[in-house]
C-alpha cells in the first residue's frame, strides 16, 4: 500500500487535534508524528452513514427514509461474501450510528440545519492547517438577529463509560465545538452572524451536543497554545 509522502509543514486533523488536547506529554508526541507521517486510510470510516445523516437533518421534515435505505444498503453489504471483513465492520458499526442518530431525534428538534457548502477552506492557527469542515450548517435567530453556526458529527467507538472517559469526551466535544466557531468567523460567508450555541460538536453514538461555550477565550487560547507547540515540535519528531 502506498503512502501519502511525509508533510513538510504542520498540518492536523479536527479530530486528533482534539484528542491532543487531552493527551499526555508523550501521547502529543505521538500524535504529531501521526500528522506528519499520515498513512492512507483502506476505507473512509463511516462514509455512508455520514452522508445519510447529514442528508436526514436537513430534511426539516426529518424523514427517516434515508436512514432506512442506508441501513439496507449497509446491510446488504454485511451479508456479502465478496466484501472485505474492514468493510463489514464498517457497516456494523455505520448501522448502529444511524440507529443512534434517530435516538437523538428530540435532542436536535431544537436546530435548523442545512447543508454545508461542499469546498471549505483549512483553518489554520499559529501555522498549523486544521482540516475543519463543517458537516452542515445551522441556522436560528436571537432577538430578530439572524444566526448562523457549524455542526460536526464525530463518530467514535470509546464504548468506555467511566467519568474519565466522559470527561475526556466532554472536552473534545467543546474543543471541536471551538473549532467550528472559528471555522464559521473565517471562511462560511454569510450575512448571519456567528453564534457560539450554534457551533455544535454532536457525539453520536453517545447522545451528545457539545455547543461551544459563551466564554470560548480560555478554550481558544488553548487550542492556539496546542497550536504553537505543534508548530514547535514539527521538525523535531
Amino acid at each position: 500500500m502506498a503512502f501519502p509522502p511525509v508533510r513538510q509543514a504542520p498540518r492536523i486533523s479536527t479530530n486528533e487535534l482534539a484528542l491532543f488536547m487531552v493527551s499526555s506529554d508523550t501521547a502529543r508526541v505521538s500524535i504529531i508524528r501521526r500528522a506528519k507521517n499520515p498513512q492512507t486510510p483502506p476505507i473512509i470510516r463511516y462514509r455512508d452513514a455520514r452522508a445519510a445523516i447529514c442528508q436526514y437533518l436537513t430534511d426539516i421534515r426529518r424523514p427517516v427514509n434515508c436512514l432506512v435505505t442506508a441501513e439496507n444498503m449497509l446491510s446488504q453489504r454485511m451479508d456479502d461474501p465478496s466484501e472485505s471483513s474492514m468493510r463489514k465492520e464498517d457497516a456494523r458499526h455505520s448501522i448502529e450510528v444511524l440507529h443512534a442518530i434517530q435516538r437523538m431525534s428530540n435532542r436536535l428538534s431544537a436546530f435548523h440545519f442545512i447543508p454545508a457548502p461542499n469546498s471549505q477552506p483549512k483553518l489554520t492557527i499559529q501555522g498549523v492547517e486544521i482540516s475543519v469542515r463543517a458537516d452542515m450548517l445551522v441556522h436560528g435567530s436571537s432577538r430578530s438577529q439572524q444566526q448562523i453556526g457549524a455542526a460536526i458529527l464525530r463518530m467514535t467507538q470509546d464504548d468506555a463509560d467511566t467519568d474519565s472517559a466522559r470527561a475526556r469526551r466532554q472536552e473534545m466535544g467543546y474543543c471541536v465545538a471551538a473549532l467550528a466557531r472559528l471555522h464559521v468567523e473565517q471562511h462560511i460567508q454569510s450575512e448571519r452572524v456567528a453564534s457560539n450555541r450554534l457551533c455544535m460538536s454532536i457525539d453520536v453514538q453517545h447522545g451528545e451536543v457539545f455547543q461551544a461555550p459563551n466564554s470560548n477565550v480560555r478554550r481558544v487560547n488553548d487550542i492556539e497554545s496546542a497550536c504553537r507547540f505543534i508548530a514547535a515540535m514539527w521538525d523535531q519528531v
